[in-house]
């Protein structure tokens, strides 16, 4: 897609290299790609709008996860991981010069994040918890809802026990530390009651 004003657009191809098999999963591929443009200087502006990316500017590297796919981006080049084929690894490629372009295009209006960002352990999450294994979020345990809220894969208004009185300060705690993690907490989870 050109670019306003006849500007060029940042990436004009994303070429694979190599297709190998996947090392987490035997039934999927893997992939490695050349984009046509170093991506160094779009990488801080991704950061911030593609959401719930791990970056690591010292690195240039953002790592983002589309559905179970794990894409990293590098200046230079770019990585996934447990990709369905070739035609889904191409889909994500084209899906992401659309991304990378309109994000570049638009630079002067978002605000780039360098800050660098790790996704939370289930661990450290489910400390947080009610440990109930109450099953009302759907999981056997609690600490398989841990998994899936690390994986951001499930959100913190699925476990009903936090919401109870006796849970108020796991809650603030737990909020606290998905948001300092640069998690998204959904607003209708800050209750009044959170106040100090």
């Amino acid at each position: 897609m050109p670019a306003a004003d006849g500007e060029r657009p940042l990436v004009e191809s994303i070429e694979i290299t190599h297709v190998l098999p996947c090392l987490a999963d035997p039934a999927k591929i893997r992939f490695h790609a050349e984009p046509s443009a170093d991506l160094s200087e779009v990488l801080p502006y991704l950061n911030s709008v593609l959401k719930g990316g791990i970056y690591n500017h010292a690195a240039r590297a953002l790592t983002i996860q589309r559905e179970q796919r794990i894409i990293c981006l590098h200046p230079r080049r770019i990585t996934g991981a447990k990709v369905d084929s070739v035609e889904d690894a191409r889909a994500i490629l084209d899906w992401l010069i659309e991304v990378i372009n309109d994000t570049w295009e638009r630079r002067a209006e978002i605000v780039p994040s360098y800050e660098r960002r790790e996704q939370l352990t289930p661990l450290a999450i489910y400390k947080l918890l009610p440990r109930t294994n109450c099953r009302r979020c759907g999981l056997p345990t609690c600490l398989a809802f841990a998994a899936e809220l690390a994986a951001e894969r499930r959100s913190v208004v699925q476990c009903p026990p936090l919401l109870d009185a006796p849970n108020v300060e796991q809650r603030r705690l737990l909020i606290e530390l998905l948001a300092d993690a640069g998690y998204e907490v959904p607003s209708a989870f800050h209750l009044p009651d959170a106040v100090e």
